[in-house]
């Protein structure tokens, strides 16, 4: 080192305005040093482990006897979603929900909870709460008592277990409600009751098999919208069971459509409805036209009268081979045609079904069954074409709204 620059450096640390090594810096061999912001840096580059789900659940297969109700199910569940397993009955939504819970152990595979194997542990070692289809209060008990339930069991004091429930009860709406019995309540009521003690021991997840099917629907879609805004103030994960299409589009997260034991597609709502995998999603999820038709030279899918453009999905048929051409009633359109280049026919109005706030309208081509439609029209559309039965209108199928699926659902 020059002697002067020395000498300069000296003076500075002498007079303590130049620190050799600041506290900020780290010594590596050989006596160097590196800003801390450097290896922070270098740090930040190194990938960290993927945070594993909350649920996995792992090549699940439930046998009873003969008869597979569930087969090699793998689904990863996030923590603090709404996830909704949706499907007709016997489909094994409630069977996956129930070896969830350890209620009906599973006869292979894995289940992980926070990554705690908990395939084999009893329903008392998950850390779960459940509201049942029929809420199972118990009838001889108060609200109170029904709520401490299962805080009575962990042994909880009793200023701490009645703080508890005053605290559940203020939290579904039901203040004050404490010493009322179950058969006073009404079905919305035990609901809320069933809710409060499935909550009441601060579970990690809440397990809902279908717990709005027996209520009206007035208060089925008021009780939809309360359990949405408490699962997500709560942050608690949770997975419902339902067969209604309309409950799982409006409040869960993810779908989970099931059909014979299997998954047939994960999704959120906007995705299931409108990019439906398979024929069977797309007629379970939603209204849905169905129009069996074969793949022709040109690339057309012949319907009866109707020739039908795809775009890119008809790539994936060759000539001669059945198709099914899907598209939701809504996306029939009838205003703005000059912007839509294909797939426009004249069409006949045969049948009206006023729903309120739209019109249901049946339509054909000159009585072909074959090219059956059903579109909504909203009654300004209905009003502003003067649509009628018997009217004759101009139609188009817009390609992008258009699914194609291998096969004449027909003769499955």
């Amino acid at each position: 080192m020059d002697e002067a620059l020395r000498r300069q450096i000296g003076a500075q640390v002498k007079n303590r305005t130049l620190d050799l090594k600041p506290p900020a810096c780290a010594k590596l061999a050989g006596g160097f040093f590196i800003p801390s912001g450097v290896i922070m840096a270098a740090r930040s580059k190194t990938k960290s482990a993927p945070k594993r789900a909350f649920l996995e659940i792992r090549d699940v297969t439930k046998k009873f006897g003969d008869f597979t109700a569930l087969e090699d199910i793998t689904l990863d569940i996030h923590e603090g979603e709404l996830i909704c397993f949706l499907g007709p009955s016997g489909c094994g939504k409630t069977t996956l929900l129930r070896a969830i819970a350890g209620l009906d152990v599973q006869t292979t595979g894995r289940i992980y909870q926070k990554g705690r194997d908990i395939s084999d542990a009893p329903p008392a070692d998950r850390d779960f709460g459940i509201v049942f289809q029929s809420y199972a209060l118990f009838p001889n008990m108060t609200v109170t008592k029904n709520i401490a339930y299962g805080l009575v069991n962990r042994r909880m004091g009793r200023k701490a277990i009645a703080s508890r429930v005053e605290e559940l009860l203020e939290l579904v709406g039901m203040p004050g409600s404490g010493d009322k019995y179950p058969a006073a309540l009404s079905g919305g009521q035990q609901q809320r009751v069933a809710l409060a003690r499935a909550l009441a021991t601060s579970p990690g997840m809440l397990l809902l098999d279908e717990p709005l099917s027996a209520l009206d629907a007035k208060v089925r879609e008021q009780l939809r919208h309360e359990l949405k805004d408490l699962q997500r103030s709560l942050g608690i994960t949770t997975i419902m069971v339902t067969h209604d299409q309309e409950e799982a589009l409006s409040m869960a997260d993810r779908i989970v459509v099931m059909s014979d034991g299997r998954i047939e597609q994960v999704g959120t709502p906007i995705e299931i409805y409108r990019d439906p995998i398979s024929a069977y999603v797309a007629d379970f999820i939603g209204s849905m036209n169905f129009l069996y038709g074969r793949m022709d030279a040109g690339g057309h899918v012949q319907v009866g009268r109707l020739k039908i453009a795809l775009d890119d999905a008809a790539n994936q048929f060759a000539t001669g081979d059945d198709v099914v051409v899907c598209i939701r009633p809504e996306d029939v359109a009838v205003r703005d045609l000059a912007q839509i280049k294909t797939n426009k026919y004249a069409m006949s109005i045969r049948e009206v079904e006023f729903l309120g706030s739209f019109c249901r309208a049946t339509l054909d081509v000159d009585g072909d069954k074959d090219a059956e439609l059903i579109a909504d029209f909203s009654i300004n559309l209905m009003r502003d074409f003067k649509l009628t039965r018997g009217t004759r209108l101009k139609v188009a199928l817009p390609t992008t709204r258009l699914q194609a699926f291998r096969g004449d659902k027909r003769g499955e």
